[in-house]
C-alpha cells in the first residue's frame, strides 16, 4: 500500500484540474479538441462560471477542460489563462505557535504528519513571490537580476535574493518537482545570512524536498540543524519522529513523536505515534541483519538461514527491478517477517491480503524454512511498491501500483482473462477511476476484479507502448495534478479510453 507524501506550496492562481474557476477575459473560445484550429462549439463570456475536469499543457499552450457545473458534461477545451480559480487556497494556516501543516495531496495519505515552520511573512515575502511567479512559470532572469544586485548591495537586496529563491523553492514543490526545489532553497541558504527566520525556511524547505525523495537521512541531518535554530517546535519534531520511523529508528521516532505531543497534541501525530509503538512492541524480540539496500528484521521462530535468503532474493530483485524501472531508492529499505497472528495484529489488512508494504515491506512466512516460489513473487511485488513510491514521490495511484508490481513479478492475465472480461461488460467491476483509491475496504471479489484488471491494463500498456509508455506514464503521475491529466500527458488516452484498449487487448489474446 503506499504512504504517499503530499506537496506543500502554492500553485499560480490559474485553475487545475477538479477546481471551479470562473472566466476572466471578455469573450472565450471553446474548442472541441486542445487545438485552436479545431472546431470551436461555444464560447463563454468574462463572469461564467465553470468546473476545470482537466488541466494539461499541449502545443506551447495549457489547456482545461470545462463544464458547465460538476455534474454535466465535458463542453471543451479552453485557454487556461482565460480562467481564474474560484476560492484561490489561502496560504496555508498558521497557528498560534507559528507552525503551519499541508493538506493531502492526490493520493495522499491523512496519517503522515507532514509540517514545516510557517514560511516568512515579513519582509516583502508575499510581493516577492508575486515577481518570482508569472503565470505558473518561475522568473528565472529575475531571480538572476536580484542575485546580481545582492552580489553588490546591501543587507535589503540579499534579503530579496534569499526570498525569491525561497518562493521559487515553494513553487517547485507544488509542481512536485523535488530536485528543482532542493537547487532553490540551496540557493536561499547562501543569501539568508543570520536571518532566523530564512535559514529556518531554507533548511525545513530542502529537508522536506528531500522527503519527498525518499532521502530520509539527509533530509534529518536537516531537520536536525533547524531544531538547534528551534527547539520547541512542536512541527520540526514530528517531522523528525516520522523522519526516523521511515528509517526504521523506532526509538527515536517515538522519542519525537512523544515530544511533539507534549508540545502540542495532535491527531496525526498521535496516529503515526500508536503505529511506532505497535511496531516496535512486536519487533521487541525480532532479530536483525542488514544487507546494501535492506535491513531485515524477524521472529524468533523464523530460521536464520531464512532470512539471509530472503535477503540474497531480494538484492537479485533489487538490481533487476532497478533496470527496469530506471531508479534506485535512496534509502535502506525495511523488510518485517512475521508470524502469521503478529502480521495480522500489526498490519490490520483484511484477510485476503497477503503482505503489506506501507514503506516497510511486511511479510508473514510462519512455517517457513527456505524461499519458494510463492513467497519469491511476493517480495518481487512489494519490492516494486517501494521502487514505485519512491520513483513517483508517492503519487502512483493503487491501480498502476498493483498492475507494475504483478507484471514484475511474472504474473499474465491467462486463466483470469474470461472472468475478467464477463465482469467488465456486465459492469460488475468498478471504474478504474475508483481504483485510485485505497484498496483495504475492497470485498474479496471486488479486489479479485481490482487486481486483475490492473494487470490487464499494464499487460495492454505493454503490448501497445512497450516499457517507454509505463516510464511515460509513471513521470507524468508524478507531477500532473490528476490522474486523468496523467493519463493524457504520458500515453494520450483516459480513464475509458484505457478501459476500452484493455478489453480489446484481451479478447484479441485471451479469448478465441
Amino acid at each position: 500500500m503506499c504512504l504517499p507524501l503530499p506537496a506543500l506550496g502554492q500553485r499560480s492562481q490559474m485553475p487545475t484540474a477538479a477546481t471551479d474557476a470562473t472566466v476572466k477575459w471578455d469573450s472565450v473560445a471553446v474548442f472541441q479538441e486542445m487545438d485552436a484550429s479545431s472546431e470551436q462549439t461555444s464560447a463563454l463570456k468574462r463572469g461564467s462560471s465553470v468546473y476545470v475536469d482537466l488541466r494539461i499543457d499541449q502545443g506551447g499552450k495549457t489547456w482545461c477542460g470545462v463544464r458547465p457545473s460538476r455534474q454535466a458534461n465535458r463542453i471543451g477545451f479552453v485557454d487556461c489563462k482565460s480562467l481564474e480559480r474560484v476560492g484561490i487556497a489561502p496560504p496555508p494556516v498558521t497557528s498560534s505557535r507559528g507552525g503551519v501543516t499541508s493538506e493531502p495531496s492526490r493520493g495522499a495519505s491523512a496519517e503522515i504528519p507532514l509540517v514545516r515552520p510557517a514560511t516568512p511573512t515579513a519582509n516583502g515575502y508575499a510581493a516577492m513571490k508575486s515577481q518570482v511567479i508569472k503565470e505558473g512559470v518561475i522568473d528565472s532572469g529575475y531571480i538572476a537580476t536580484l542575485e546580481a544586485q545582492a552580489a553588490g548591495g546591501g543587507a535589503s537586496a540579499v534579503t530579496r535574493a534569499a526570498l525569491a529563491h525561497l518562493a521559487a523553492g515553494e513553487f517547485e514543490l507544488s509542481q512536485h518537482e523535488a530536485d528543482k526545489a532542493v537547487e532553490h532553497f540551496e540557493a536561499m541558504e547562501l543569501f539568508s545570512g543570520r536571518q532566523r527566520e530564512l535559514v529556518l525556511a531554507s533548511l525545513s524547505g530542502r529537508a522536506y524536498a528531500l522527503l519527498m525523495k525518499s532521502e530520509f537521512s539527509a533530509a534529518l541531518e536537516l531537520i536536525a540543524r533547524a531544531r538547534k535554530i528551534t527547539p520547541q517546535s512542536q512541527e520540526l519534531a514530528a517531522l523528525s519522529g516520522w523522519t526516523h520511523y521511515r528509517l526504521n529508528q523506532m526509538d527515536a521516532a517515538i522519542a519525537d513523536l512523544e515530544f511533539a505531543q507534549r508540545i502540542r497534541p495532535s491527531p496525526r501525530v498521535a496516529d503515526l505515534l500508536e503505529r511506532a509503538n505497535r511496531d516496535k512492541g512486536a519487533e521487541d524480540d525480532f532479530r536483525e541483519g542488514d544487507s546494501r539496500h535492506f535491513v531485515i528484521r524477524y521472529h524468533g521462530g523464523a530460521s536464520r538461514q531464512l532470512a539471509s535468503e530472503v535477503i540474497r532474493i531480494l538484492e537479485d530483485q533489487f538490481q533487476s527491478l532497478e533496470s527496469e524501472l530506471h531508479y534506485a531508492p535512496a534509502e535502506p529499505i525495511a523488510v518485517i517477517l512475521y508470524t502469521r497472528e503478529t502480521f495480522r495484529d500489526v498490519t490490520r489488512v483484511p484477510d485476503w491480503a497477503g503482505a503489506l508494504n506501507d514503506g516497510r515491506i511486511r511479510l508473514p512466512v510462519q512455517g517457513m524454512e527456505t524461499v519458494s516460489e510463492p513467497l519469491a513473487r511476493s517480495l518481487k511485488h512489494e519490492l516494486t511498491h517501494s521502487f514505485l513510491f519512491q520513483k513517483t514521490q508517492g503519487r502512483c495511484p493503487v491501480w498502476l501500483h498493483e498492475g507494475i508490481a504483478q507484471w514484475m513479478e511474472g504474473r499474465r492475465s491467462g486463466q483470469a482473462a474470461p472472468q475478467l472480461m464477463a465482469m467488465y461488460q456486465s459492469g460488475k467491476g468498478k471504474s478504474l477511476s475508483y481504483r485510485e483509491a485505497s484498496w483495504m475496504k475492497l470485498s474479496s471479489s471486488e479486489a479479485w476484479f481490482s487486481y486483475g484488471w490492473s494487470l490487464a491494463i499494464v499487460e495492454s500498456i505493454e503490448a501497445s507502448s512497450g516499457a517507454d509508455g509505463l516510464e511515460r506514464l509513471l513521470d507524468a503521475e508524478r507531477t500532473e495534478s490528476s490522474g486523468e491529466a496523467a493519463l493524457l500527458q504520458g500515453l494520450r488516452t483516459n480513464y475509458s479510453g484505457l478501459d476500452e484498449a484493455t478489453a480489446e487487448y484481451l479478447r484479441k489474446t485471451y479469448l478465441p
